[in-house]
Order: structure tokens, then sequence, then C-alpha cells
């Protein structure tokens, strides 16, 4: 069958492709009713949380330190936010009507440049807000996986399988950003080759999540793109500035020494409440029997493989969908703390190896795929013991993209 691979990042063309890609129904529909569960449970938590999976709480909880962020700051109490106990008292205090018990530790570990992000949010109210910026960032993944979509999984198919997989759903309960950072990935990335600047501008945003922008400045050295690279640290450094301007400078001051301390000699509270509650490396290695040190050691060597694995891909012959595919799994992989909602990235970049192979894809792919789109119902690890081999999955990913002759092209299904 013919494979569609008209973005080859060497100036490879276009091919028809005959067969689209189906998953068969052994997949498709189990996957399917396990993403209506997990949407179902999203309807279910305000009036009956926890009663038919997960406790959540409520909807929004970590929109709750995005929102009670911004609303400190814009109303004179900054401070307030670099101080974990005494911000979750106050999220606790302004959302008791919220919640259906009190937040145990929830504090703000992000750069005062996501405040930026989070602004035209702020005069919106809570759930306003919450609403508004799921729908928002929702758009935002669909039109770049619109752009980057392929004859072998149409655009509405790849928007659909992204944006409904189990992973989003959690992502909507908790109100994280996911969907911002998977398109600030895709996007970017996608513009690289047409337009360098713009491309470097995009990626250069994703310093508002910093555990997700570590592996962008060795992908753009690694692809030669100093343009890119240049624009990428003009758009983070003028983020900064931005915020330093409009919200003072004393946030950065706090920030600096907040999150040196986070990643030399974190917290008990943060471990327990921040760590162990996502599916790191780390986090992982620890809740299989690796003393902390050991741990730690194992994560770098994980972001260590991830940065490899991102070099290689950036400096060979693989397409632009296939290098953002190694980069969205790398990233999960690197990441020193990501929730199950992230598995959004390895949702898409499953889909992207898939559309990197010729249909009719054998059995075992889609079984791999469907292992990705399930992982977020075995979380967290903390819970759910069969969860703690979960990084084993983007390296699988990362290896399959990488394995010569992978994205060799069938030339029988190449048409004169």
């Amino acid at each position: 069958m013919d494979l569609a691979q008209g973005d080859l990042a060497h100036g490879g063309s276009s091919f028809e492709q005959r067969d689209l890609l189906r998953p068969p129904a052994a997949v498709l529909v189990p996957g399917l009713l396990m993403s209506f569960y997990v949407w179902l449970i999203l309807l279910t938590t305000i009036p009956y949380p926890g009663k038919i999976g997960l406790d959540y709480n409520t909807l929004g909880t970590d929109w709750m330190v995005f929102y009670g962020a911004i609303r400190s700051v814009l109303d004179g109490n900054a401070p307030l936010i670099f101080d974990g106990d005494r911000f979750t008292d106050f999220l606790n205090t302004a959302f008791a009507g919220w919640l259906s018990k009190p937040l145990e530790f929830r504090p703000w570990a992000y750069p005062p440049s996501f405040l930026l992000m989070l602004l035209p949010f702020g005069p919106l109210g809570f759930f306003g807000s919450y609403v508004a910026f799921q729908v928002v960032t929702g758009a935002l993944l669909a039109l770049a996986l619109r752009a980057s979509a392929a004859a072998a999984l149409p655009s509405s198919a790849l928007v659909v399988a992204a944006l409904v997989c189990p992973a989003s759903a959690i992502n909507a309960i908790n109100g994280q950003a996911v969907f911002l950072v998977a398109a600030l990935i895709v996007g970017g990335f996608g513009l690289l080759e047409r337009r360098p600047y713009l491309g470097g501008l995009v990626l250069g945003l994703l310093t508002f999540k910093p555990q997700f922008c570590i592996l962008v400045p060795i992908a753009l050295i690694a692809a030669g793109q100093w343009r890119a690279l240049l624009a990428s640290g003009s758009s983070a450094l003028a983020m900064m500035i931005a915020s330093g301007l409009i919200f003072g400078w004393d946030l950065w001051v706090r920030w600096f020494p907040l999150i040196l301390e986070n990643l030399v000699s974190p917290s008990e509270k943060w471990i327990e409440f921040g760590r162990m509650w996502g599916h790191s490396v780390y986090t992982c290695a620890v809740l299989l029997g690796a003393p902390e040190r050991l741990a730690s050691w194992i994560q770098l060597l994980a972001t260590l493989g991830a940065a490899v694995s991102v070099v290689i891909a950036f400096r060979s012959r693989l397409g632009t969908r296939e290098k953002t595919a190694v980069f969205l799994a790398a990233t999960v992989l690197a990441a020193p703390h990501s929730g199950p909602y992230d598995v959004t990235l390895l949702v898409i970049a499953a889909a992207f190896w898939l559309m990197a192979r010729a249909a009719p894809l054998p059995l075992w792919c889609w079984t791999l795929a469907f292992m990705i789109w399930l992982l977020p119902m075995l979380s967290p690890p903390l819970l759910f013991p069969v969860a703690r081999i979960a990084p084993l999955l983007p390296v699988l990913l990362i290896v399959l993209l990488l394995r010569p002759g992978v994205f060799n092209l069938d030339t029988r299904a190449i048409e004169a």
C-alpha cells in the first residue's frame, strides 16, 4: 500500500494513499468505550465525585492553582503564590463551595511567564475561565494537528484521536494545560521547514512549563535550525521581560530560588503530593523499590537518553511528523514531573508513528497504540502497580520511530 509522506524533511514528494489507516474493531471498540467512560467521569464529578472512578474532588482542581495565582497577583498579593502551604489554604478558602473536600497541597511552581498566558482569562471568573481555557487551547491543538495531518490519517480523525482520548478527558477534568503544550510542540516543529523564525517563536513559548522545553534547544541545534534557535530564545526572553514589566521583577526573584530548591532538595510535601502522584521515571523507579537517590540518577539517565534520541532524530532524514513524534515521546520520558493527562502527547506521537507506516498495519501496531491510549486509566502508578512500567512505552515508541528501515518507502507503492 502507498504511504502518504508529503512532508519529508529533505524534499520528499507526495504519494497517494489508497487505504486509510483503520483500526481493527478489536482495538477501536474498547478504545471508544474506555474514552466514553472517562468523559462520563467528567460529567459526574461535580454531583457524584468518585462514584464511578477515581475521586477527582471536583472539576478544575489544577485550574484552581492557575486561576488562584493570576487572581492573587492581580489583587496585589503576589508573594502568596510562592508559599505552598499558605497558597493551599487560600485555595481551600476561595473554592470551598466547589470542593468536595479540602485540597491537601497545591503549590504554584510555574515561572511568572505563565501568568502572561493566564492574564486574559483572569476576568472571566473561575468556572468561565476554566471552560474558556480548555476550549481555546483545545482549538489551538486542533489547528496544529489539522496542519500536520496526511492522507494516511485524515485531519478530523487525528484531531478526534487526540481530543477524546482518556488523557485529554483527565486534562479537562483537572483543568490542566496539555492541549497548549501539544499545540506549541506540533505547531512549532510543523513550521520549522517553511518559517523557521515563526516556528522558533512558537517553541519558545513552551518555557511556561519548563519540564517540556528542556529538549527544544537540543532539537534545534541538532537540526541546524540556528534561526529558529535564536527566535525561540528571543521568545522566551520576551515573555520573561513582559511578565517582569507587567507583574514586577520580584516574582522572578522569588521563583528562581524556589525552582532550584525543588530540583536540588525538594520538600517532603512536594515529593509526596507532587511527584509521587505523577508517572515520571523517578516516580516509577521509587515505587518499584529504588532509593530516592538512585531514582534521581535513573531519571537523569532517562533524560540523557531522551536527549540522545532527539539528536538522532533531528539529524536524520525522518519526516517532520516522525521527528515531532520522537520529540513528544522523549519529552514525556525526560520530564521530571508528569501526570496522566500528559499521555495526550504520547497519543499524538503514536498517531504520527502509525501515519509513518504503510497500511494495512499489523495488529501489534494497533495494540501498542491502544496500550498508550489506555495508560491514563491505569494511573497513577501509586494506586495501580501495573502502571509502574509506563516509562517503557515512550522508550518503545522512540525505538520504533528510530529503527533503521522503518521509514523506507515501499517502492512498489510509488506511482509514476
